[in-house]
């Protein structure tokens, strides 16, 4: 795998500071500090002076020794008007689900890996997991694989290379699938390993010209299975219209 190119480094300071505000973004009632270092397996001190300093700048409140997220991550994608994949509302999820008896999902990238933003028709074990992880790989499931087949070349060849840990003839395949998805409009299959079960078809939410989002239509594989056809031409045909909508600045 050497022709593809190497994925991008982390930074840890970088990655336990935004493990910090994914974790206390997933629990309305906030955090205390001893909790928010068992949940990260880090040293009470070490994460102590992080949080201490996004506080300082309101990346995270404070209340009664419990930490929630503050207002500062919110106000620079306002600012930046790159609220998350605007062109889908969740009305929109809601008629899919219930006209076609199935969850309908909406999902952004963030790096490496793909976050549900918006869902309606979920299960449970949807539910619970997408409260508890809040991100992805993004060849793990039928939305991700689509965010990922959009990414340009490089991007795209660094997440392969890192997800398939150099292994040439996985590569090849995943990246053949990619190739099959760009050229369809859509993934059609099994939504992967987080999902283990579901049957799932996706489709890349376009906004001026930009991939800024992927849907998806889901279900157990014994009720929509058969039926994956049918609901991807449903899907593309979705995402075609909302992507001629005015986008609210």
């Amino acid at each position: 795998m050497s022709d593809l190119a190497p994925k991008r480094p982390h930074h840890r300071a970088v990655d336990r500071i935004a493990a910090i505000l994914e974790t206390v973004a997933t629990e309305p009632q906030g955090l205390g500090l001893t909790q928010l270092a068992l949940r990260l397996d880090a040293p009470v001190s070490s994460i102590q002076k992080l949080v201490n300093g996004l506080v300082a700048v309101g990346y995270l409140d404070e209340t009664d020794h419990r930490f929630t997220l503050g207002a500062a991550p919110y106000l620079l994608s306002l600012r930046a008007g790159r609220v998350p994949a605007r062109v889908v509302r969740h009305a929109d999820l809601v008629a899919l689900s219930r006209e076609h008896r199935c969850s309908a999902v909406l999902a952004v990238r963030l790096g490496d890996a793909s976050v549900y933003v918006d869902w309606a028709g979920t299960d449970d074990p949807f539910n619970y997991l997408t409260v508890r992880q809040l991100r992805t790989p993004l060849p793990e499931t039928a939305v991700g694989r689509v965010l990922l087949a959009h990414l340009p070349e490089r991007e795209r060849h660094e997440v392969v290379s890192a997800h398939v840990g150099g292994e040439a003839e996985a590569a090849l395949g995943l990246l053949a699938e990619l190739a099959e998805i760009r050229e369809d409009g859509f993934s059609l299959g099994d939504s992967g390993p987080m999902l283990r079960g579901i049957a799932a078809v996706a489709a890349p939410v376009w906004a001026e010209g930009v991939v800024v989002g992927a849907v998806s239509l889901a279900g157990r594989r014994e009720g929509v299975g058969e039926r994956l056809p049918e609901l991807a031409e449903v899907l593309v045909s979705a995402v075609r219209e909302w992507a001629g909508r005015a986008v609210e600045r």
